[in-house]
């Protein structure tokens, strides 16, 4: 009688392990192709343009107070950046305080963690959104030109544009009734990075009031939410 009782018993929990087993196994196999899909994280490199005796553009507002370039990139970076990782991506900045840094440093800077994204933010001197990707035409004669750093670029132009028209759609849907232009134009810092990269230029001070800081938490969203959708794409 026990012995029966101990053969059940333990037809029971193999029956439950092996149901066990096949559900885990079937939640895998479900999930499997989502997690192929996410790809690998983001390694977002943001640069903030100007900084220390560089000020950019400035402009005095309505209240007296001066606002400085320089000040604002840093700001939307600090945001952008606290908004990528909440969404789990790496971010860091190339500058994190007021100093210059020429091309030169601010590409060593963001090369030194191997990004696969790269942003550069400025302010315009007009109330549009302005996003640039780098002109860079086709080598032509000695092949070794492909294999300059100046030109690191080169492989990433096609993904460059991807990542700009996500970004153009975005800022589109964030801000309605401010106008988003897309160019083209010979850039040396994005020439330099060897991962899609993209300069954007947010209205300046004169259209936009920076010294609320829920304009530039606006912005950094919107440049946030672009950067996930185009790193989700294979």
């Amino acid at each position: 009688m026990r012995r029966r009782i101990s053969n059940k018993v333990f037809c029971s929990f193999c029956f439950f392990c092996l149901f066990a087993i096949i559900m885990y196994a079937a939640v895998f196999v479900l999930r499997a192709p989502a997690l192929l899909a996410a790809g690998p994280p983001a390694v977002v490199a943001v640069d903030p343009g100007h900084g220390g005796y560089d000020d950019g553009i400035v402009y005095n507002n309505r209240d007296g107070k001066q606002v400085k370039e320089k000040n604002v990139d840093l700001e939307i970076a600090k945001a952008l950046i606290s908004d990528l990782q909440a969404q789990g991506a790496v971010a860091f900045a190339t500058r994190r305080v007021d100093e210059y840094m020429n091309i030169s440093r601010r590409a060593q800077a963001a090369q030194a963690k191997s990004p696969n994204i790269f942003l550069s933010i400025h302010l315009s001197a007009t109330g549009s959104f302005n996003i640039y990707v780098t002109n860079m035409p086709q080598a032509q004669g000695d092949p070794k030109q492909l294999y300059l750093y100046s030109k690191r670029q080169r492989p990433f132009i096609g993904k460059s544009r991807d990542l700009a028209s996500a970004l153009e759609l975005s800022v589109k849907q964030a801000f309605p009734n401010v106008n988003v232009s897309y160019m083209e134009l010979p850039l040396p810092l994005l020439d330099e990075m060897g991962a899609p990269a993209v300069l954007i230029e947010c209205p300046g001070p004169a259209y936009l009031d920076y010294t609320d800081p829920s304009v530039s938490g606006r912005i950094a969203q919107a440049v946030a939410g672009a950067v996930m959708v185009f790193n989700a794409k294979p």
